[in-house]
């Protein structure tokens, strides 16, 4: 079983029955091992919490699958919705702008993303190993509805693969 599929047999196991997600290279191969749990696109990030809500308050059980810089794009809705509401979701995020990073724009948020999540009150957990991205998953996420909180799994560019300058069409150096 590849990361992938380890992930989400991890949110299945969490009892986990809708992923909702942005486009993204690195997380494209968790949508294609979603057989039987619903998608749902979105637009944006923050857009992707408030669907969560929704489907919590609706009895459901939901994960954001998007890249470190989209979850960036989700601090607004985390800080005055999911925390001081006690929303509960797993996020399960390619973490960009850490090793083999090629865009600078990248950085910021992937690199600094562990300390972000922590000044807003959402834990988190980076894995850069493939053997433990599904129990390292279902845990975030048996933790995040037992406590009614967010939990943000992020998934290093050692497990999802990256980019590498010459492999973009780079020069090498």
């Amino acid at each position: 079983m590849d990361w992938a599929e380890a992930a989400v047999d991890g949110l299945r196991h969490a009892g986990v029955d809708l992923v909702v997600h942005l486009p993204d290279s690195a997380v494209d191969p968790v949508l294609k091992a979603t057989d039987g749990i619903e998608t749902t696109l979105v637009s944006r990030e923050e857009e992707a919490v408030g669907v969560l809500a929704g489907a919590w308050i609706g009895g459901r059980r939901g994960a954001l699958v998007c890249q470190s810089s989209g979850l960036a794009n989700t601090f607004n809705a985390l800080g005055s919705l999911a925390v001081p509401a006690r929303t509960p979701f797993v996020g399960l995020v390619s973490r960009r702008g850490d090793l083999g990073e090629f865009n600078l724009a990248q950085v910021p948020t992937g690199y600094g993303m562990p300390e972000m999540l922590d000044a807003v009150g959402v834990r988190n957990h980076v894995v850069d190993r493939a053997e433990d991205v599904g129990p390292r998953t279902q845990m975030a996420a048996e933790s995040a509805f037992s406590t009614r909180t967010p939990y943000v799994v992020m998934v290093d560019s050692t497990v999802t693969g990256y980019k590498s300058e010459v492999s973009r069409g780079g020069e090498e150096a």
